[in-house]
């Protein structure tokens, strides 16, 4: 019998052995961040829907004018066909991963994916009905008056000078970009980082 082929065999299995438990001890690490995004997922669907009802309902409670009432229902109606896109598309992700259990590192893999891309749907969707909400704010505060009376009566007739039309315009392009920034710090610090720790744990195991 050859005994250094035996020995060589033996060593090759050992190795084998210790391997397999570090990629398993890896891929679950990646347990906690992924039910952190699922906790942070699940507790932003319900604020938004908690948000959106509260949206809805102000109308009732303050005294604004037809017309700006009219606008206010319209541009709410909007962002909240954008923000349902994003909504379901979260939620999809949170049912498709409730049961996936990472002990698969190709598993993982289309987890990352996955979470990537619904991450992206979630910061345009957010950007886009955001830049709604500053519209609705002036609404209400100008609707408060008689509509002929209001400021959003003089901008829709162009009853302003050029000046301050360009001053709100300004106005306006501040507070989007605010709003982008906001949406990618946030977006950073409830799920980027959790991803990051997911693709530097991906990255540990294939370096093995």
């Amino acid at each position: 019998m050859n005994f250094e082929n035996l020995k060589d065999k033996m060593d090759t299995e050992a190795m084998c052995i210790q391997e397999i438990p570090q990629n398993l001890k890896g891929l679950k690490r990646t347990q906690l961040p992924l039910q952190r995004v699922r906790r942070n997922l699940r507790n932003e669907i319900l604020t938004q829907i908690i948000v959106f009802l509260c949206l809805f309902a102000i109308p009732s409670f303050l005294e604004i004018n037809k017309v700006a009432k009219g606008f206010y229902f319209i541009l709410l109606f909007i962002t909240t066909l954008i923000t349902i896109t994003y909504l379901l598309k979260m939620s999809e992700f949170l049912k498709r991963s409730v049961a996936i259990s990472t002990s698969s590192k190709q598993v993982l893999i289309n987890i990352i994916q996955e979470l990537n891309l619904t991450l992206e749907v979630y910061k345009t969707a957010i950007i886009s009905g955001s830049l709604l909400l500053p519209l609705i704010a002036f609404v209400v505060y100008t609707g408060k008056v008689n509509f002929e009376d209001s400021l959003l009566f003089d901008i829709i007739t162009f009853n302003i000078s050029f000046i301050t039309l360009i001053g709100y315009l300004i106005g306006y392009l501040v507070v989007s970009i605010l709003i982008v920034f906001i949406t990618n710090w946030w977006t950073n610090i409830h799920y980027g980082k959790y991803v990051k720790t997911m693709e530097k744990t991906l990255g540990e195991i294939n370096a093995e």
